[in-house]
């Protein structure tokens, strides 16, 4: 079989996880911004910072870059927990423990485990370098009631080898639901900053979605003025431009004009998208120099990539294949934000039909409503799904070319 492969070949680019720090590029100015409250926090005041961002944003890949880099610039222990599908404060409050325990040397945190916890630990588990540990109900629920003094005691642990903590919850969602949490955390963050007994080098920060944020806000309005904030957005054409010329010369590789102005075109500033796109050019283009001809080919490729893995499982739960035919529909007449009035008068379609399709699409999480309550606007909810239409309507274009 005459067949060659170059297996040393390896592409820069990571879709579909968190970006590795050495490999982070763009949100500067947020970064900068959640850099500002560092030094307060390590010297006694506690610092709370809140990331929101839609979907796929890059909240993640923006904290764990924060992580990395406070460590090294400021030997700050940095510490990530998320919080994807859990509503409970206790098992919250238990993870973080169990983050922060992680960071002393094993024989002493299981040690420590021990002396602090006794009775109440039902088991304990090595699993290579990390301590897993079960507690009965009785002690999560003073991990609840009693955080602050449960990280002043480990803190007193370690304050030998660091000069603060970063705890980093992403996911805050599932608590969002409620107003305990936010009851919860106003009561911790005001103990941090009133009770003389605690002076913890502790930040906190919150990552989660948008309406999130303005629901725990609604159940407690002084929730909202514990935190710093930002909202991360899709990234500027400038960033993109500097993320795929930076990425691609890691391997010695340059892209043409045009190749890159439709990369960028096609990306949408989306960090999934970009990093797609960069994945299907990179296999797409077999020499040094990335044509026009390789990005047409890599992002028609990262659609079918994004699409089996994000946008199809969601699409394949519609019963009538005329929904996805509205939907190309918006796409190609640029209603990425819309009024039902609008759809109504472009296309032959019922009002029966219109709101049983708005109605699935807010469902799915598809589309949004958007401006006061019954204003009769949507968007989409994430520019990914209106990407994704895009480029199959290219796509299509290409191909009657």
């Amino acid at each position: 079989m005459d067949f060659e492969f170059d297996f040393d070949r390896e592409s820069p680019f990571q879709p579909g996880i968190p970006v590795s720090p050495d490999k982070f590029r763009g949100r500067q100015e947020t970064i900068k911004k959640i850099l500002r409250y560092v030094n307060p926090a390590i010297n006694g005041k506690t610092q709370h910072f809140f990331l929101t961002g839609k979907r796929r944003m890059g909240k993640t890949s923006v904290a764990d870059f924060v992580k990395d880099f406070v460590g090294y610039k400021k030997n700050m222990i940095g510490v990530y927990v998320s919080n994807k599908g859990n509503n409970s404060i206790e098992i919250l409050t238990t993870w973080i423990i169990e983050a922060l325990i992680n960071e002393l040397p094993q024989k002493s945190g299981v040690e420590r485990l021990k002396d602090w916890f006794g009775d109440h630990i039902e088991s304990i588990e090595i699993k290579g370098t990390k301590i897993k540990f079960k507690v009965d109900d009785e002690l999560t629920r003073s991990f609840k009631d009693y955080f602050q003094d449960y990280i002043n005691e480990i803190y007193d642990e370690i304050k030998e080898e660091t000069e603060g903590i970063l705890i980093i919850i992403d996911d805050i969602n599932g608590l969002s639901d409620s107003r305990e949490f936010a009851d919860w955390y106003k009561k911790l963050a005001d103990t941090l900053a009133v009770n003389n007994n605690y002076s913890l080098p502790v930040y906190f920060l919150l990552a989660g979605y948008p309406e999130k944020f303005n629901a725990l806000v609604a159940y407690e309005e002084s929730f909202g003025s514990i935190f710093h904030h930002d909202f991360i957005d899709c990234l500027s054409d400038d960033e993109v431009i500097d993320f795929f010329k930076d990425t691609f010369n890691q391997v010695g590789m340059e892209i043409s004009k045009d190749a890159l102005e439709t990369m960028v075109a096609f990306s949408s500033g989306l960090p999934l998208m970009m990093q797609q796109i960069g994945e299907s050019v990179f296999w797409a283009c077999e020499n040094s120099m990335i044509t026009n001809e390789n990005a047409i080919q890599g992002v028609i490729n990262a659609s079918y990539e994004i699409g089996s893995k994000q946008i199809r499982p969601i699409l394949n739960q519609l019963k009538s294949e005329n929904y996805e035919q509205i939907l190309q529909f918006l796409v190609e007449n640029k209603m990425q934000t819309f009024k039902r009035s609008d759809v109504k008068d472009s296309m032959e379609i019922t009002d029966n039909v219109l709101s049983k399709f708005l109605s699935k699409m807010v469902e799915l999480g598809i589309l949004e409503s958007t401006g006061h309550k019954n204003s009769g606007t949507y968007e989409f909810s994430n520019n990914l799904y209106y990407t994704y239409f895009w480029i199959k309507s290219f796509e299509k274009s290409q191909s009657e070319e």
